[in-house]
């Protein structure tokens, strides 16, 4: 991070703006292919496994990243207990998901993991000012709730869901922690280098994921690796996991949590359609009135962060450059 940089400066939020918002779209809509992704890879690989394996290709990508950019990766010793933190979390996270996802319909994994800017938006509203819950978002929230709890207790006829109640109850655990992960994170980097707040956690969980692998049982069994288990692999960790995370956070750190997760309510969007599409799986009436519950609450909880003067806004972390 650039020398010279006074907390002040690293205290406020940007109104976002028409770049940051194209950008906050693409990465929201490519994230809806995630949880088609995710089931193709458990074809071939356990959840633990498959874990391992996305977070490592992506964290070689952000670290080839850093070293491009000249980035400096070695944490201070003051760093060393939240990025800890932070790859329990993370390895917690990611190991829900996938195991979730192992269990219930990619069409539920695509809704229900995508809940998490409802809660994101609540814990944001708690450490940041400019988060702060209106009478409008509220609504909005308690809306969108009403519509998981509606998702939650959804079941699709599909031998993609083996044991949808005990998926589905991984899956917004895994989406709970992502939201606590992206405040944590966003308060974080006002203090960190945000691609060290990338790459350090990738790093800390891949560990964690082979312990995993160990002590949980694989409900398998599995098919053998093709080519369309590596492109989706790729996708997981490159797109996903590498590009979108740094972009996703360097966003969170020069707006507020709240502003920019409030995108994601089109993530759900393309991730039914594809998984949908792609597993030729019908996507029940009841569902359908969950999911528009979601999608009204979340887009009512949407608001923009309070303008600040253009003296008080944050220089950009070294490392990305330019103005989003």
């Amino acid at each position: 991070m650039a020398s010279g940089q006074s907390s002040a400066d690293r205290k406020v939020s940007l109104p976002i703006g028409i770049v940051s918002a194209l950008v906050c779209l693409l990465i929201v809509i490519v994230r809806g292919g995630n949880p088609v992704a995710i089931k193709i890879v458990l074809r071939s690989l356990s959840p633990m496994q498959a874990a391992f394996s996305r977070v490592a290709i992506a964290c070689g990508g952000v670290g080839i990243f850093a070293g491009s950019r000249g980035v400096e990766l070695q944490p201070k010793r003051s760093e060393l207990g939240p990025l800890t933190l932070l790859s329990i979390v993370y390895a917690l996270q990611i190991g829900a998901i996938q195991a979730g996802a192992d269990y219930t319909s990619p069409v539920l994994v695509a809704v229900l993991f995508n809940t998490y800017p409802i809660i994101g938006n609540l814990l944001s509203s708690l450490v940041v000012p400019e988060d702060r819950l209106s009478l409008r978002r509220i609504a909005g929230l308690t809306v969108a709730f009403a519509g998981v709890a509606w998702i939650f207790q959804a079941r699709t006829e599909s031998a993609l869901a083996p044991n949808p109640l005990l998926g589905n109850s991984l899956v917004l655990f895994g989406a709970t922690l992502l939201a606590t992960r992206t405040v944590y994170v966003r308060q974080l980097v006002l203090k960190v280098d945000y691609v060290k707040a990338v790459f350090w956690p990738m790093l800390g969980s891949l560990p964690l994921f082979l312990l995993g692998g160990t002590v949980l049982p694989d409900g398998g069994p599995r098919a053998d690796f093709d080519w369309t288990v590596w492109l989706a692999l790729l996708f997981q960790g490159v797109v996903v996991g590498g590009v979108g995370q740094l972009a996703w956070i360097y966003l969170i750190r020069r707006h507020t949590p709240g502003t920019v997760i409030a995108f994601s309510f089109l993530t759900p969007i393309s991730g039914l359609v594809l998984a949908s599409l792609y597993f030729q799986e019908p996507v029940p009436s009841t569902l359908l009135l969950g999911f528009s519950a979601v999608l009204g609450g979340i887009a009512m909880a949407a608001r923009r962060a309070a303008p600040i003067p253009s003296q008080e806004r944050p220089t950009p972390p070294r490392g990305f450059g330019g103005s989003a």
